[in-house]
Order: structure tokens, then sequence, then C-alpha cells
């Protein structure tokens, strides 16, 4: 075989393993996410299958590819999975520990194989609870349980049918066809998940196409600079009319120009919405931190996420997901109280959590709101005292608003013990940071045994800023149309002198 075919095979197989990635990746947060739900809902049998579903994906994937301690433990998970949809085995606390425990562990065997990293990890313990929980739970005989975790037998096939059948399904996924992938009956009953007589299904991955990030930058780059050179144009054009207004000629040049800023316009919108992406991919990630830090804490919290299909900028959506974090990690332990003080205080044992997504103009809205004990503003006021932030005249004149801004700054903390999550007083200051690196706002509002809010306002992109054109004694300034609250003409006569300065009352 000459070199370049190799090279070839070793491209594919390198593009195969990271469409596997990919794919992994979405499934282990859908995992992440579906467990959490489980434990309140175990008795949905869709919700059991696409959990079911989506093991199954990973085993028989990576069994394919050749990823031993992916496929070995994804598949003593799905057995487990296997016997809790049949309901051979009752959803219990422990069982969906050990179950998370198992995922953990397939995010760190995935990441290793993103890093070409070939050392294996000891995976015999967690495999041993495993196998220990299969055989415990559900079925009172090992001759049973195999019988019931087994499919039925097949009709056999002979070595040339399933060469043919294994060389039919990998050509239709695109993989080149060689020795190391037919060589193995099992590796064919891995690949072929689908039902032989079910007619093949269109998914939805053939309606996609995935783009490397840095070609859609340089296409929004090459956009900017058609807009601009689009501006460039009109600014062009008026001028030129103004002059010589009334010449027939122009009209023509007029309404191309103005079917190209058109066009420009459209497409420009076109390459923003590439780069958007749900918020959904962000939330999903925190069912599971709620969940973790409910047990660790010994309360009842309860996530409630809306509007996560609401789209925001790749690269918002990549440095939101950190302040989101702490934010919530503080709720659960600050904020919720524990269920016998919610209980003397009249509030049902468990807490929520709410975290909300919307859309307002051209900026994302996101509320993270908790039902627990609240901000304490007395204390607030002591302590921004106690560390000299303020006088006691200027404190007395802040609002409510400026005051909790406190909570915002560097080392700042009302927590009256220090835990494992948080109440050491970092955090908040560099929660601030991050949001104003992104151009948003962050705003806190609090009541005692009401709860609190967190607001946080971001732009849609980061990649386009729109502004206002303001001239200035010959000179033309850029405002971010963010900062303008509003524009207002004003007459001559109602502009007055003030030490020789022109101002105007608005």
């Amino acid at each position: 075989m000459m070199s370049s075919e190799i090279d070839f095979e070793q491209d594919e197989m390198k593009e195969i393993i990271d469409d596997f990635l990919v794919e992994a990746d979405e499934l282990i947060i859908s995992l992440d996410s579906n467990f959490v739900k489980l434990e309140s809902s175990p008795d949905d049998p869709d919700l059991l299958n696409e959990i079911f579903r989506a093991a199954h994906t990973i085993k028989g994937t990576s069994s394919f590819l050749g990823f031993d301690q992916v496929t070995t433990l994804s598949h003593k998970m799905e057995d487990i999975l296997n016997k809790l949809r049949k309901a051979e085995m009752a959803v219990t606390a422990e069982i969906m520990d050990l179950l998370l425990e198992g995922l953990d562990l397939l995010k760190i065997l995935l990441e290793n194989v993103r890093d070409g990293n070939t050392e294996e990890l000891n995976l015999d313990d967690i495999l041993e609870r495993l196998i220990a929980a299969f055989e415990n739970d559900g079925v009172s005989s090992s001759s049973d349980s195999k019988s019931k975790t087994e499919s039925p037998p097949k009709e056999k096939k002979s070595e040339e049918e399933l060469d043919k059948e294994l060389e039919r399904l990998l050509a239709e996924r695109n993989v080149p066809v060689s020795p190391a992938n037919t060589d193995s009956k099992s590796t064919l009953e891995k690949v072929d998940t689908a039902s032989p007589t079910a007619p093949p299904k269109k998914s939805v991955a053939d309606q996609t196409i995935r783009v490397d990030v840095e070609r859609l930058d340089s296409l929004m780059n090459m956009m900017g600079e058609l807009v601009l050179g689009r501006n460039s144009l009109a600014q062009s054009l008026n001028t030129l009319n103004s002059e010589q207004e009334g010449e027939h000629h122009l009209e023509h040049v007029i309404n191309a120009s103005n079917s190209i800023s058109f066009i420009t316009t459209e497409l420009q919108m076109a390459v923003m919405k590439m780069r958007m992406l749900p918020i959904g991919k962000v939330f999903n990630r925190y069912p599971r931190l709620v969940r973790d830090l409910s047990r660790e804490s010994k309360k009842q919290i309860k996530l409630e996420i809306s509007g996560e299909s609401t789209e925001l900028d790749k690269s918002v959506i990549e440095e939101i997901g950190d302040p989101l974090v702490h934010i919530i990690r503080n709720s659960c332990d600050h904020g919720i109280e524990s269920p016998e003080e919610r209980i003397q205080k009249g509030k049902p044992a468990e807490g929520t959590i709410q975290l909300k997504a919307s859309q307002e103009g051209s900026n994302i809205v996101l509320k993270i709101i908790d039902d627990g004990r609240g901000l304490n503003l007395d204390a607030i006021k002591a302590k921004a005292l106690e560390n000299k932030l303020v006088s006691q005249s200027d404190l007395e004149s802040m609002s409510r608003k400026e005051i909790f801004n406190f909570v915002f700054g560097a080392g700042f903390s009302t927590a009256k013990k220090v835990t494992n999550v948080s109440g050491r007083g970092v955090g908040m200051d560099v929660v601030r940071t991050n949001i104003e690196k992104l151009n948003g706002i962050i705003e806190l509002d609090s009541e005692i045994d009401v709860g609190t809010t967190l607001i946080i306002k971001l732009p849609l992109t980061l990649a386009i800023i729109q502004g206002i054109l303001v001239e200035v004694k010959d000179e033309v300034f850029v405002l971010p149309l963010s900062s303008v609250h509003e524009t207002v003409k004003m007459a001559g006569n109602k502009i007055f002198f003030v030490n020789q300065k022109p101002v105007m009352r608005l």
C-alpha cells in the first residue's frame, strides 16, 4: 500500500474518532442531566429508553473504534440501565450515585482519548460495584440474569455473510474498509445497532456539517470588512447625491447600492446565526451540580430551568459557564436552608433554584432566583463599614442596589462559616469581572427569608457592536448603541450658556 493511501486512511480514521468524541460529549452531557431527572421520575419509560440508548451508542461506537475501557465501563452501566427500564431494579439514590460515578470516569476516559493518552485507568473497583449491583437486584439467580439481560439468540450467519454486511454498514457510514475493520464478528454486532428489518432513517447528522470555528471567525472578519465597505459606499453616494441632486444617472447607482446594502445586512445576520448556540448546552451541566451539592449538604434542592432554547454567540456561551457555576453553588450553600430550618419558617422542605434565560432586544437576560434565606442588608452594611469600604454618612444615602453591590467586592463575605463550597469571599468579584469582560452587567436583589435574585444582561454577540455616529466640530465619533439611552433633538433657543459654555436642560 502506498504511503499516500495510508495517510488518507489515517486522516479518515482521525476524522471518525473526532466525530465520535463530539457525539460522545453531547451524549455524556445529556446523561448527566437525564440521570438527575430519573431520580425524580423513576417510572418515566421514555426517559429510561433515552438514557439506555445513549449508553448503548457510546458502548457500540467505542467498541468499533477499539476503546476497550470505554466499552467495558459503558457496557456494565448499560446492563444496569437495561434492568431499570425493564423494572427489574428500582431507581435508588445509591444506584444513581454508582451510575454517576461511572459517568465521571467515562468523562476521564474520553478526555484521555482526546489527548492521545494511552495510559489505562484502574476500573476494578467501579466495575466490581456495578457487577454486584447488577447481580444482587432484580433477578434471583445468575442463570435468570443471563437470560433476561441477553437478547434471544439470532439465526447464525456465516463469516462471509457477516463480512459482506459489515462492509455495507461501513460504506453507509463513510468508513474506509480495511482488514482492521472486517476481522471481527462482534464488531458487526456492535456497529449494527439498528433493527435489520427497519428501513434506514436519515439521521439529523446528515442534515448538518461541522465547520471549524476558525473558519467561522475568518468568515466573520471578512463580513466585517464587507460591512465597512458597504457603509463607505453608501456615505460616498450620499455626499455625491447632495452635490449633484437631481442627476438621473445617479439613481441607478443608488438603487444598486441599496440592494447591496440589504443583501450585506442579511448575509451579516446569517453569518452571526452560524455562531449561535442554544444556552441549554450550558444549562445542562447544572442539574447534576445541584444534585451533588444537595446530597453533600443534606438539603433538598430542586433546579427549575426555562428558556434553554435561547441562543447566544459561541464566544459568550464559552465564558458564561463558570460564573453561573459559582452563583448556583452560592445559592445551594448559603441561600437554601436545611429542610428543618425551612419547615420552621413555614416553607416547603424542598428549596427551589430557578434558572431562566430570555431575549430582550439585543441582549440576553439570565435570572438566577432562589427561595432561600436571602441576604441581610444590615449585615452587608456592617461588613462594608468594618472593611472601611464606605463611610457612615455615605452609607446612609446609598440605595439598596448600591449596598448589594458590595457583595461583588474582592474578599467580601458575610458568611459565618467557611465550607468546601463557598464562604471565603472569593468568587463573586470574579463573577462580576467575567460578566463585565463580556460587556454585560450583573444586578442583585434580595429579601430576608424570601430569596435572592441575580440578573445578568449579556450582548447577543461579541463579534459585532452596533454604534451611533456623532459629529462634533468636524470630528466623527462612534458610541456603542447599548450605552445610548435616548437621542434628543434640541432647538437653538433651548441651549443656554453657563460660564461661557453651552448647556441644555433635559
